[in-house]
């Protein structure tokens, strides 16, 4: 079996849907941006190179804001943007941005421990932070926080794509010992898959994280982008007024 066993599916999902979400994304950061740059706004700060670089570790990086005030929801939204990385680190390979070549020199063992049992635990851990961040959510709903349903459209829909993917993971493959490339956007977005993977998991998890891209600029996950600015033009301001 190959990942072209449901041919209509695989043929949107990996030939139309591409270009439908980059237009959707880029047509919801180019709104986004439109709006925010038309917001009034004081004097211009000019940017402190040191200052933005140290409030981008600590409030970006370290969520020092969300220590101070609870500790045991900055243990996992710590965790949660962890092991986010990592997944996302990983997905870098398939699109050869980077080789488990790289780790070689640690010893065979090591690499195979990173490239493939790693992972697993990297998605059990992404998936059970996303579970409690969303329980924390409903538990506190009314009396310390005030969602609004794309708040939550948001978690499921992450949810979702992080479980699709981590069942792709865990079921075993179609195929092994072979490599297969998906084409995405030629010459631009190409996958480099070293197994086939269960297809009906890798067609659910290919359209949810498609769907998922397209959210992002129409939600407040838009803060994936903004944060970094945001945290450097504040970082700017304070080491202006001598914070």
């Amino acid at each position: 079996m190959t990942l072209n066993a449901y041919p209509a599916l695989h043929a949107f999902s990996v030939n139309v849907l591409p270009y439908i979400t980059v237009i959707v994304f880029v047509v919801g950061v180019v709104v986004r941006s439109m709006k925010w740059l038309s917001a009034p706004r004081g004097s211009p700060t000019p940017l402190s190179l040191t200052a933005a670089i140290r409030q981008i570790i600590l409030d970006v990086i370290l969520f020092r804001k969300i220590y101070r005030h609870d500790r045991l929801t900055w243990l996992l939204i710590f965790l949660f943007h962890i092991s986010a990385g990592g997944i996302i680190f990983g997905h870098m390979r398939g699109f050869k941005l980077w080789s488990a070549e790289l780790f070689t020199p640690l010893g065979e063992g090591f690499k195979n421990f990173l490239v493939e049992t790693l992972p697993i635990y990297m998605g059990y851990l992404f998936i059970a932070t996303q579970l409690l961040l969303l329980l924390r959510r409903l538990s506190l709903e009314g009396r310390k926080l005030l969602s609004h349903p794309n708040d939550y459209a948001a978690l499921i829909l992450l949810l979702a794509t992080s479980i699709a993917g981590q069942g792709m993971r865990i079921t075993p493959p179609e195929a092994v010992d072979t490599t297969y490339t998906v084409s995405f956007i030629p010459r631009l977005v190409v996958l480099h898959l070293e197994k086939i993977p269960s297809v009906p998991w890798f067609l659910i998890h290919v359209i949810l994280t498609q769907l998922f891209f397209m959210y992002i600029p129409y939600s407040k996950l838009i803060h994936i982008y903004t944060g970094v600015i945001t945290a450097a033009l504040y970082g700017s301001r304070r080491s202006e007024y001598g914070l």
